[in-house]
């Protein structure tokens, strides 16, 4: 026996129309409600560039792992280390709200462990670990955080 689907999918079509203004795309998007850092356009620069840094390493290190190459590990996250944390400036990072100090910090720290990791323990699988560690890091603080330049701050043209 065959099923006329048609009533259905016409009132499904009609409750849709109902509740979507004409024009309109579709449902509105919900509003980001992630936390606003607010920075000017400079500083804001600075903090994307770290974090496209950040990608381009663990980029380095995931080519490393597949061929076991520990000492370019080693090498690729020490450059985003502790010592890479120091390349924010002071006023910028007084700006940014404890809790985003704290991760970015542990970023680094991570880093700094993931070299020393790789030089004496070499194992790859174990920097798969730390990776996953860090990349938790990185969703956390993206699904928390927003970066919006501050009104009359200067914008690139």
């Amino acid at each position: 026996m065959k099923t006329n689907h048609m009533p259905v999918v016409a009132a499904a079509l009609c409750a849709l129309l109902a509740v979507t203004p004409v024009g309109a795309a579709g449902p509105a998007k919900p509003a980001d409600q992630r936390a606003s850092l607010v920075l000017l356009d400079e500083e804001r620069h600075l903090v994307l560039m770290e974090m496209r840094n950040f990608l381009a390493v663990l980029q380095t290190i995931t080519d490393a792992i597949t061929r076991e190459d520990m000492k370019e590990i080693a090498r690729a996250a020490r450059s985003m280390g502790s010592g890479a944390a120091n390349e924010i400036p002071p006023k910028t990072v007084a700006k940014l709200p404890e809790e985003f100090k704290v991760l970015a910090g542990g970023v680094h720290t991570t880093f700094d462990l993931m070299a020393l990791d790789a030089e004496s323990l070499a194992d790859p699988k174990h920097t798969l670990t730390q990776m996953n560690e860090l990349l938790q890091k990185c969703n956390a603080c993206h699904g928390i955080y927003q970066i919006k330049v501050g009104r009359g701050a200067p914008s690139k043209k």
